[in-house]
């Protein structure tokens, strides 16, 4: 166990991710990927890309010769739909070709495509002209597409570290792959801490007793999992009055129990060292590799980290706001890695300019969320709470786009400035 003075975010961070190692691969049927998921090796192409030579346009194939200097009338003598069966074209003679449909194999390097534009015949669906009048050809422009022009077989379609998105998917199929090697889907529990918490989204409505609060931590945190990416969820709490006794069974109990069956642990609370901290005070008793302690950050300066047999626990601070801004800040790194991102301490940011007046800083840089109006060009953003910084201010996060971070001792930015954005 370790408690040491204040960090940096950087360094933190650093921390956490050196306590997570992407998961073993799983090789996956192509309509079981998700987006959000890393390629595990690198994919190669089984077939060519395109697969055969095909038409880059509409038109009529001829030969170059019979073009002359671009003009020519030609009989017509055959139709290549796309998705039929190439055929020769003789010479002096036109075929009739859609975009995508084969040219035969071998290409013959004579063979052009006079797009449909450059001739008598109208554009659209129409009956097999008898003839075509060409004028204006470029005879140097094959608009021919190659076999293997995009990707030979062999060559490498998705690259081990790519994250699967659509593009992914597509050029997986056109390759004529089956699976994809992904890593494993992390398993995740998020444990909300506090007797105070009362859970109404989860066992139906109860009413708030006397110092009872909803439990938002958990069902955010559980969300933010999801957003970032595909999970497998499990969703606990723990009180912590035991705690004040010097028990922590139930926590510690749980603990162990969801190191068992899951690959990463988030908490929310119990971080500080209050006498009824128990995350805290359990993790030094209990798990290994543990450090608790302040990062140079508001809002969320407590903060942790431990191991529970083989599985990292990352312990949040309990302020809503407080835990929201760490999520982005650590756990959704801790995720990427996870899943198999080669690097999970990138964030996504942009250039955007202040909407208003942000609030000053004073001992510790800020993370404020944002909301964004992209009518704006740049777009403008404005903070979560005006000129007001608040851990609790929880229904104020309700469409934060990003973060914007203040150096400490500092003025807000003005109205108009430029500011650097973090994209959730």
């Amino acid at each position: 166990m370790h408690h040491s003075s204040s960090c940096s975010v950087t360094d933190h961070l650093a921390r956490v991710l050196s306590l997570v190692q992407p998961l073993p691969a799983v090789n996956t049927p192509l309509s079981e990927l998700t987006s959000g998921q890393y390629c595990a090796a690198d994919a190669t192409c089984r077939i060519p890309v395109p697969a055969f030579h095909n038409s880059a346009m509409d038109g009529f194939l001829v030969h170059r010769a019979d073009l002359g200097s671009g003009s020519a009338t030609l009989p017509v003598v055959g139709d290549v739909p796309a998705g039929s069966a190439p055929q020769e074209v003789p010479a002096g003679a036109a075929v009739r070709i859609m975009t995508g449909a084969p040219v035969a194999d071998p290409l013959d390097p004579e063979l052009v495509v006079v797009p449909v534009e450059l001739t008598n015949i109208p554009a659209g669906p129409t009956p097999l002209p008898e003839t075509v009048t060409i004028h204006g050809a470029d005879p140097a422009r094959a608009h021919i597409r190659r076999a293997g022009d995009n990707l030979a077989v062999g060559d490498t379609a998705v690259r081990a570290g790519s994250r699967v998105d659509p593009g992914v998917i597509a050029a997986c199929h056109s390759a004529g792959l089956a699976t994809l090697p992904v890593h494993r889907t992390p398993r995740v529990a998020v444990i909300s801490t506090g007797d105070e918490l009362v859970s109404l989204g989860y066992g139906g409505a109860q009413l708030l007793q006397p110092g009872q609060i909803p439990d938002s931590n958990r069902p955010m945190l559980a969300q933010l999992v999801r957003d970032s990416g595909p999970a497998e969820l499990t969703h606990l709490h723990a009180g912590d009055s035991d705690c004040a006794a010097g028990q922590s069974d139930s926590f510690v109990a749980l603990a162990h129990q969801a190191a068992q069956t899951h690959d990463l642990i988030i908490t929310s609370g119990g971080v500080s060292a209050g006498a009824f901290d128990i995350v805290h005070t359990s993790a030094q008793a209990h798990a290994r590799d543990a450090w608790f302690g302040d990062v140079d950050q508001k809002p969320g300066a407590p903060q942790g980290i431990s191991v529970w047999g083989s599985t990292p626990m990352i312990s949040l601070p309990g302020n809503p706001v407080a835990t929201f801004v760490s999520f982005h800040l650590y756990v959704a790194p801790a995720l990427r890695a996870l899943r198999g991102d080669p690097h999970p301490d990138l964030r996504r940011r942009g250039i955007v300019r202040a909407g208003e007046e942000f609030p000053d800083t004073r001992d510790r840089p800020a993370w404020l969320p944002v909301w964004v109006d992209y009518a704006d060009n740049p777009p403008a953003a404005f903070p979560f709470n005006g000129r007001r910084l608040g851990s609790h201010m929880v229904a104020n996060l309700a469409g934060t786009a990003g973060m914007v971070g203040l150096a400490a001792h500092a003025a807000g930015p003005r109205a108009g400035d430029t500011v650097e954005i973090t994209w959730f």
